[in-house]
């Protein structure tokens, strides 16, 4: 009897080890790193982690290809810090969306394109032209970047037609850049950009009250006002 008891005694005791064990690893197994993500205005912070540890497989999600770069600091053993470095969409075609870094992402062949449209208003680039002035038009966007004038909050369309007449569209002004632009005068393209910073700035002349700014001639700016 003692030794029936003795077996039945080891088999609980066998039995509660091993729901301990099993208690643990289901413990450990669903422990994850706390992810503190730092640097994303766009990038959503599961796309950052999932980029992360999974570096080596193809990403479907059009916001991880706006990860510049990152870095890793393991704050303890069950929290890291994420920085990461965005590269900022700086406009599209029908083709690409280009990346401040001057990297080109083709879009269209992402599933979820559409959701970086909608989070991140992006200034368009229509061209029926064949001179090619993306490079120019990124350097553009750049200056544009002004801190002093803001006016690529409000940047919609960017459109070089036909005959070459370069022309950009805020949100309710034209302004025309440029006739005739070809391989050996876009250049001029961010002169001409520079020309309507530095107007805005000293005219203190606000968008929404202008309808048409004309920056073809060398030595003068006209607008007209709505």
């Amino acid at each position: 009897m003692n030794y029936k008891s003795n077996i039945f005694a080891k088999l609980i005791i066998i039995c509660f080890i091993i729901i301990i064990v099993i208690d643990y690893l289901k413990f450990d197994i669903n422990i994850s790193n706390t992810n503190l993500v730092l640097g994303n205005s766009l990038v959503p912070e599961n796309v950052v982690i999932n980029y992360i540890e999974n570096k080596d497989k193809v990403n479907e999600d059009i916001f991880s290809s706006l990860i510049g770069d990152y870095k890793i600091l393991q704050l303890s053993d069950d929290q890291r810090l994420i920085m990461i470095k965005e590269n900022k969409p700086q406009f599209f075609d029908e083709t690409n969306v280009y990346l401040s870094s001057g990297v080109k992402v083709q879009y269209k062949d992402y599933l979820n394109f559409k959701s970086l449209f909608d989070k991140n208003p992006i200034p368009q680039y229509e061209s029926r032209s064949n001179i090619d002035i993306s490079e120019n038009i990124l350097e553009m966007i750049n200056l544009l970047n002004d801190n002093r004038s803001h006016l690529l909050d409000k940047l919609r369309l960017i459109e070089l037609s036909e005959d070459n007449k370069l022309s950009i569209r805020f949100e309710t002004c034209e302004v025309v850049v440029m006739d005739n632009v070809n391989t050996h005068n876009k250049k001029q393209i961010l002169k001409k950009i520079k020309v309507l910073n530095e107007f805005i700035h000293r005219s203190k002349e606000s968008l929404d009250k202008i309808e048409n700014i004309d920056l073809r001639w060398d030595d003068r700016v006209f607008i007209k006002t709505i």
